[in-house]
């Protein structure tokens, strides 16, 4: 019996869609990877390379990657030409600097700078707040002033303001009715003004006279008071280095005595020199 001859497949007209479907999916794929390779960080890749030319004899790290080259993934430069910004981000293989401890070496060695230059690295000079702060500023100036034989001429005061230095203006700093320094007066500033360069508080320097009158044609103790906290200011930040930001002069007259002018004590406590030590935060939180 003969066999029974195969019928022929018929002709499928969508069979190219088989092609074009593999055709779609490799371009689909082709784009995926050169969107990836815009997207490199060329730093790392090059970090990545120049871990690689130990093991692999890679001079790519020195002689430049596609030189001269117009690629999607740009012109190559070599490790020798990134900047110092090309190491700020983490470190791919080890043996490359690590971030941290270069920047303790770096504080290392400004500290070390700083002891060099005779500061010993220490930071500006600190700010006194408390009231106990302002108690030992008042105990070093009562010893430096003892000691120099000014101990009686000054008075102190700690309150809301912060710590008062009072100096008697007559035979101390000033000749009577005068802004001009007495024989003592640079001497006694200079005893204060160390201790005052061992702290960032504003100073005030407050002028204040008695109800005596002056008789110098227009020229009264409104003046008077203010030339003199102006010229110890000035002497504060001309021959002692006081920064002048910190310090302001202000005459106050014959207005805010401390004693009763009617004596001839009172009114030689009433005229004064007076230096604040303002307080940062109030004298009361200590």
């Amino acid at each position: 019996m003969a066999r029974k001859k195969a019928e022929p497949e018929e002709d499928n007209p969508l069979r190219w869609l088989t092609t074009y479907g593999d055709v779609v999916t490799l371009l689909m794929a082709f784009f995926v990877m050169l969107y990836a390779i815009s997207q490199v960080d060329q730093q790392k890749f090059l970090l990545f390379v120049s871990g690689l030319q130990d093991p692999f004899g890679n001079p790519a790290s020195v002689e430049g990657l596609l030189t001269d080259g117009n690629g999607i993934v740009g012109s190559a430069q070599s490790i020798e030409n990134l900047d110092s910004g090309a190491f700020a981000g983490v470190a791919l293989l080890d043996g490359l600097p690590d971030i941290n401890e270069d920047a303790t070496e770096q504080n290392g060695a400004n500290k070390d700078e700083g002891a060099a230059d005779g500061n010993n690295g220490e930071d500006e000079p600190r700010a006194i707040e408390t009231t106990s702060e302002l108690q030992e500023v008042r105990a070093s100036l009562e010893e430096a002033l003892a000691q120099a034989g000014f101990g009686d001429a000054v008075e102190f005061v700690i309150d809301e303001r912060g710590l008062t230095i009072a100096v008697a203006t007559d035979k101390v700093l000033f000749a009577s009715g005068s802004s001009e320094f007495g024989d003592k007066g640079r001497d006694i500033v200079g005893v204060i003004a160390p201790t005052l360069r061992e702290f960032s508080n504003d100073i005030l320097v407050e002028g204040h006279t008695d109800t005596v009158p002056l008789n110098h044609e227009g020229y009264d103790n409104w003046n008077l008071s203010s030339d003199r906290a102006l010229a110890v200011l000035k002497l504060l930040v001309n021959e002692f280095g006081i920064e002048p930001t910190r310090l302001a002069a202000t005459g106050f007259g014959e207005f805010r005595p401390k004693a009763d002018n009617a004596t001839p004590e009172g009114r030689a406590t009433n005229r004064r020199v007076e230096l604040v030590i303002v307080a940062i935060q109030g004298s009361r939180n200590g």
